[in-house]
Formats: structure tokens, C-alpha cells, sequence
């Protein structure tokens, strides 16, 4: 049986697994859809996401609660909060896949949170659960090119740049480049 500080010293790491320095990862609480539903419909974000298309506020609720169920071994999602409690994101890992120990990473943050370095401490947190909790090998993700705020605070989190997939998106009457990131496990 360990002693009481080895005890302690795997309490405090569980603790600090999904806490940083501004900011703390948390399960999805219901008062939390309406703002995250409000962030997705917002152009801002959308058009880094997917597009520019608003939907329904059910679906949406509906898809943030899909991936922040936590019940699956094939990723996790978590809300992103100050640490004095106020939510300014989402942040989830999912598509994770036994055999190649690879999931796909993503992240929605408030446009009035952003440029804070709130989303790279959470970038940084989930992609340690990930490679600590979850086992996962290689995390990856693909953003828009013109998103240079977004690639800016993937690169300061570990990833990697690996490619550009030339004229995928179109949005706004044009094509647009993205590119394709990854970071690998330092534990393997």
C-alpha cells in the first residue's frame, strides 16, 4: 500500500491533470450550450470550423453533447474555463483509434477570449491527457490556412506542421487551403 505522500502525490497530479495556469478543462454543464451554440452559429467562428451555414440551436446542443459525453474510449471533451470559473471555449479529442493510438484534435474558443492564451494552455492540456490518459500516439488536426492565429497557438503546443491539402474549403465564393498538424506522444 503506498504511504501517505505517494498518495498525496498522485492526488495532486490527478488534480493538475486538466488545470493550468488560466485555465481548467471541465465536464459540459447544461447552462453551458446556449454560449457554445452562440459561438458556433457566430461567423467569426464558423468560418474557421466548417462554414458558414447557421443550424438549429437542438442539433448543436445535441452535437456538444455527443462528444463531451466522456463515455467512450475513442476520445473525450471537455469546456474550457477561467480559473475563477467563466467558460470561454470547447476542446474535444475524438476518432481515437486502438490500433494506430491517433485521434483528431479540436478546439472552439470564444471570439471575446481569444488572443488570451487561453486556447493554447488548452490545446497544451487536452493534448497531455491525451498522450498521459488516453495513450494516444499522435494527435493531429487540420485547420484553415488563413487561420494564423489558430496555427500559431497549435505550434506553440507541440504540433507540427505536415502538409497543406491545396483549394479543399471553399467558403465566400472561393478555395481555400488547409493545413494538416500533428504532435507525438514524447512517452513513446
Amino acid at each position: 500500500m503506498p504511504d501517505a505522500e505517494t498518495m498525496e502525490a498522485v492526488l495532486d497530479a490527478a488534480r493538475e491533470a486538466l488545470t493550468g495556469q488560466k485555465v481548467r478543462l471541465r465536464e459540459l454543464r447544461d447552462p453551458d450550450l446556449a454560449q457554445l451554440v452562440a459561438w458556433w452559429r457566430d461567423p467569426e467562428v464558423a468560418v474557421f470550423n466548417d462554414r458558414v451555414q447557421p443550424r438549429p440551436d437542438k442539433p448543436v446542443e445535441e452535437m456538444f453533447r455527443a462528444w463531451s459525453d466522456n463515455g467512450s474510449p475513442a476520445g473525450a471533451a471537455f469546456c474550457i474555463e477561467t480559473l475563477d470559473g467563466e467558460l470561454v471555449g470547447h476542446v474535444s479529442l475524438w476518432g481515437a483509434e486502438v490500433r494506430h493510438r491517433c485521434a483528431t484534435f479540436g478546439i472552439v474558443v470564444g471570439p471575446k477570449h481569444q488572443s488570451r492564451g487561453y486556447g493554447t494552455e488548452a490545446t497544451r492540456l487536452m493534448v497531455d491527457f491525451g498522450f498521459k490518459e488516453l495513450g494516444l500516439h499522435r494527435i493531429e488536426l487540420t485547420v484553415n490556412a488563413e487561420n494564423v492565429r489558430g496555427i500559431s497557438a497549435y505550434r506553440r503546443a507541440g504540433f507540427e506542421q505536415e502538409g497543406v491539402f491545396r483549394s479543399k474549403l471553399f467558403y465566400g465564393g472561393c478555395f481555400h487551403d488547409q493545413v494538416v498538424m500533428a504532435a507525438l506522444s514524447p512517452l513513446d
